[in-house]
């Protein structure tokens, strides 16, 4: 241990209880600092954001983690604030560095706690905003666009403190330029500048499957004008594999002899069990059929004919679904390797020109991908047809909760693409609901007849003389148990009471006839009935108000049911989007996590997991104790983890690894660190406090990996639980990460859960 370090540790010890626990408190560690050098910034300025780079070269292919030994001083990230400099421009209250959760994440702390706005410490300008952070490129939101704007960066270390001079930078806010020429170059263009809410929903819709966690399906835009794909895999359903997704509502023409222009500003998901996809579908489909995370070369399923692109991690990657349905991997590249690191919440700008010969993808400018269609693995030329063809996006999820990773976030914009009008209608969409979903079972042999009600508070009929609509039912099937689906002659919905149509079977558009619902179990596939032609002087079965869609079926699971109308151009009438007939959920309502908190060694010994899972999680007799004698060092991390804790604990990961910074886009910051003790099986947890740290010295800190001593020798032999927490400004708990936590405690009970080590004094 550092010299400096252990004086000042132990110059603070004191006596505080019978069992002489010992505070550490932050006033012995904050004396005499020296300021390092101002930070590096480099400011990239786009449409209502702009995004910095800290410390770091944008186009850097190493890694660029943070070296800390476990001294709280040492440097933990930044601290970032931005306010106009016109008066009253943006102005509002300004929300404290004291006392407030950092407002650097899509949830907007605002949102879930009333910000406190004495300022304490630190005077911010009005306007001013503020955030911490432990990656190296973040974005600030939302700016004014060509308005003046000053910027200050300073690090921050793992007490919370100022430990670098000031970098302050004026800048002039956001810049429409890029947007403004795809806006005015592309046939379709979606900049998700609207407020806090649904996204259009003539021009989007939202489907989940049956193993999505209810409580994360959720595609919104935040208030920082970007869209969201929320996805979480539920840990008790039926299925490991689960998506939500949101197809866009017009076509793509794809050509010979054109590449067709693609764009849309994306990051990447980072947790390991977690991707996104890209899908050009040639046939309408609301999910995916196709259930392989892992994209294995000939892997199976439905539709066929696809073009795909799959980002998670760094890794983006271009796949071939052939006329078959077999699954051909194309290419792929590393984007950190390529200088185009991704991060959680930086969206970066793709530009993918797609034609039937090959397809290139630019990422902020660069091309790191330029190919023919030709198997990566088999080495064959594979085709992808000219056509029409629809665009799904797919958060994807393979069993997120095994990573202990309850949900996660997408954040992307700027969305669209060129090439002709393939479809000048416009859609009316209506749903049965926003939240969960509306999974039923129709089983004729155990009298299971689902009723679904769609809310229509508007009339149907177009708004002009001769034209003709058409109104569409769109529903998935998809089962929710381990039976095989069967659709059989007689099937059908009836509409209001009145008619009845026959429910059509799974398309299948692949060479293949084994792929069907008979040989594949589990999969979704979209059902669409065609229910009338509506024009101003016809009669549909379709109601004003509330209409009810019973299904008959041998034995089939349905959800996303959903009513679409197509209108001409110029005919269609007031529309009320599901936002407004059904409740919306929002981001701040689901769980938080609050930061990743474990202790990762006691003295030499690593923690395990046999050291802190409870008995019936592990194999018999596997549970350990973690012996301990005189003063012994906790390692502890908190808001991150350690590139490897065994041989390299001081590399602290860039990007950050933290499920808190994925389910939100960023931190609410530590304001204190705790470590508690109690004789193991007595008393009431966490027991007696032992250890606390304050972190929030001049703003909560980012992530730090903090050594403390403990002293055992005053403690009577035996065993006992050790547990550390931490908690943000405004009071949120740190999550244990130690593994299998969802599994135990539940997304809604993880901050704050209580999982002790296992230790035994032997003195």
């Amino acid at each position: 241990m550092h010299k400096l370090y252990l004086a000042l540790v132990l110059g603070l010890l004191q006596l505080i209880g019978p069992v002489s626990a010992q505070t550490i408190m932050a006033d012995g560690f904050e004396s005499n600092i020296v300021l390092g050098p101002a930070p590096t910034v480099l400011i990239q300025r786009d449409d209502r954001v702009a995004t910095l780079s800290l410390d770091h070269d944008p186009a850097d292919t190493g890694y660029p983690f943070w070296d800390m030994s476990g001294t709280p001083t040492d440097d933990a990230g930044f601290l970032v604030m931005w306010w106009p400099l016109t008066a009253g421009l943006d102005a509002g209250k300004v929300r404290a560095i004291t006392g407030n959760d950092s407002g650097g994440n899509c949830l907007n702390p605002d949102h879930v706690t009333a910000p406190i706005f004495n300022e304490a410490k630190l005077a911010l300008p009005a306007g001013a905003r503020w955030l911490v952070t432990g990656n190296r490129r973040v974005q600030i939101q939302p700016l004014i666009n060509q308005s003046p704007y000053r910027l200050r960066v300073q690090r921050l270390n793992a007490l919370g403190q100022i430990s670098s001079v000031a970098t302050e930078l004026d800048f002039n806010g956001g810049d429409p330029t890029r947007i403004d020429a795809l806006r005015s170059s592309l046939t379709y263009f979606d900049d998700f500048n609207l407020p806090m809410g649904a996204a259009d929903e003539r021009l989007w819709n939202n489907a989940v499957s049956t193993s999505t966690d209810l409580r994360y399906n959720q595609f919104f835009i935040n208030d920082q004008y970007h869209a969201h794909t929320m996805h979480g895999t539920s840990v008790e359903n039926v299925g490991d594999k689960s998506q939500t997704a949101q197809r866009f509502r017009k076509k793509i023409r794809v050509e010979s002899g054109v590449r067709r222009r693609v764009v849309f500003d994306m990051d990447s998901p980072l947790s390991s069990r977690s991707v996104w996809y890209l899908d050009f579908n040639p046939i309408p489909t609301d999910l995916t059929a196709h259930g392989s995370f892992f994209d294995e070369e000939g892997d199976s399923g439905l539709p066929a004919g696809v073009l795909r692109l799959r980002m998670g991690g760094q890794t983006l990657s271009v796949s071939l679904i052939d006329p078959a349905g077999a699954s051909h991997r194309i290419a792929s590249v590393d984007m950190q390797d390529q200088g185009r690191r991704a991060f959680s919440n930086v969206r970066r700008a793709f530009d993918v020109r797609v034609g039937t010969d090959g397809i290139q993808v630019f990422i902020d400018g660069k091309s790191v991908l330029n190919t023919p269609y030709v198997g990566a693995v088999s080495g064959q030329t594979y085709t992808f047809p000219a056509g029409d063809y629809e665009l799904l996006w797919v958060g994807f999820g393979y069993n997120t909760t095994k990573d202990d990773v309850p949900y996660y976030l997408v954040h992307w914009d700027n969305f669209g693409f060129d090439g002709p009008v393939v479809d000048s209608r416009v859609v009316h969409n209506y749903v049965t609901r926003i939240a969960g979903n509306d999974f039923q079972k129709a089983n004729r042999g155990n009298n299971q007849v689902p009723t679904y009600t769609i809310n229509i508070p508007d009339d149907l009929r177009p708004t002009q003389a001769g034209a003709v609509a058409e109104a569409w039912l769109l529903f998935t099937y998809q089962m929710g148990d381990y039976s095989w689906m069967s659709i059989e002659p007689g099937d059908h919905v009836q509409i209001n009471g009145g008619p009845s149509i026959g429910l059509p079977q799974p398309v299948n558009n692949s060479t293949n006839p084994n792929l069907s619902p008979s040989t594949t179990w589990g999969l979704p596939y979209t059902g669409r009935i065609k229910i009338a032609d509506v024009t101003q002087a016809s009669s549909t079965p379709l109601l004003i108000g509330n209409n009810q869609f019973v299904f008959r079926a041998t034995n089939v699971g349905l959800l996303n049911v959903h009513l679409e109308v197509l209108y001409p151009s110029g005919s269609a009438p007031t529309y009320t989007p599901p936002s407004a007939i059904h409740p919306f959920p929002l981001h701040a309502e689901v769980p938080r996590f609050g930061a990743p908190a474990r202790i990762h060694h006691v003295g030499a010994t690593e923690v395990r997991p046999e050291h802190v899972l409870e008995p019936e999680h592990l194999e018999p007799g596997q549970a350990a104790w973690i012996v301990a004698s005189g003063e012994v060092v906790l390692d502890m991390e908190v808001g991150n983890s350690s590139w490897n804790s065994g041989w390299a604990p001081q590399w602290m990961n860039v990007p950050v690894q933290s499920a808190e910074v994925w389910s939100t886009g960023g931190t609410a910051g530590i304001a204190k660190l705790e470590v508690f003790i109690r004789p193991a099986g007595i008393g009431t947890p966490p027991g007696t406090r032992v250890i606390l740290l304050d972190t929030a010295i001049d703003a909560p800190a980012p992530q730090g990996r903090y050594r403390l001593p403990f002293n055992t020798l005053d403690l009577p032999n035996g065993d006992y639980e050790l547990f550390l927490q931490g908690s943000s400004p405004s009071g949120l708990k740190t999550h244990p990460s130690y593994g299998h936590e969802i599994y135990e405690f539940g997304s809604e009970n993880l901050s704050g859960a209580y999982r002790p080590v296992r230790l035994r004094i032997q003195n």
